[in-house]
């Protein structure tokens, strides 16, 4: 792209990332294409997904404006002061939430397991009259499952944060740019 110039990107509905099974998103696989493209030539914009609707600065701009507004008015009838936290909070949508506290408890389940399944085994192969191996064995796949469900819903947290926190910050921004270019 050239210096100063601004190519807008197309916001398509028929995304790869909304295709994608739940698999494919829970393990971030729809990043695939890009992360062979940038391994073989340069990233040019076209190669990234378009931003979907949802994402989008206006659309968040006109839900905090909307939600602001609102707050404003049902606090000039109640005599208090408006809180902008409380216009923000309504933008966090339930599905957000919940993937949020969803993923924070298997982690936490996973990392409260792991000592136990590690604890387990230890005294297992540490004790004088042999146990039953399968019971070790399955021990250890456990383990597995247990590092790769907590590591999965790490990442997933994260993700949902980071894009949250991304979401919330552009339409404070814009709020902010709005109110100024007003005055």
């Amino acid at each position: 792209m050239a210096k100063d110039e601004y190519t807008a990107i197309s916001t398509e509905d028929d995304r790869d990332e909304e295709k994608s099974s739940f698999v494919s998103v829970l393990l971030f696989s729809w990043m695939n294409v890009i992360f062979k493209t940038g391994s073989e030539r340069a990233l040019e914009q076209h190669d990234f997904l378009p931003l979907s609707k949802a994402n989008s600065t206006c659309l968040l701009t006109e839900q905090l404006q909307t939600s602001w507004s609102q707050e404003r008015n049902s606090c000039k009838t109640n005599g208090k002061n408006p809180s902008l936290w409380k216009s923000v909070v309504k933008m966090v949508s339930i599905k957000d939430v919940f993937i949020i506290a969803f993923t924070t408890v298997l982690f936490t389940v996973s990392r409260l397991l792991q000592p136990l399944f590690l604890g387990y085994l230890v005294s297992s192969l540490m004790a004088a009259e042999s146990q039953q191996r399968y019971l070790l064995y399955v021990c250890a796949l456990a383990m597995c499952i247990n590092a790769f469900v907590g590591s999965i819903s790490v990442h997933q947290f994260d993700y949902r944060c980071e894009v949250l926190a991304i979401r919330i910050s552009s339409a404070l921004k814009s709020l902010v740019y709005f109110k100024v270019s007003r005055s």
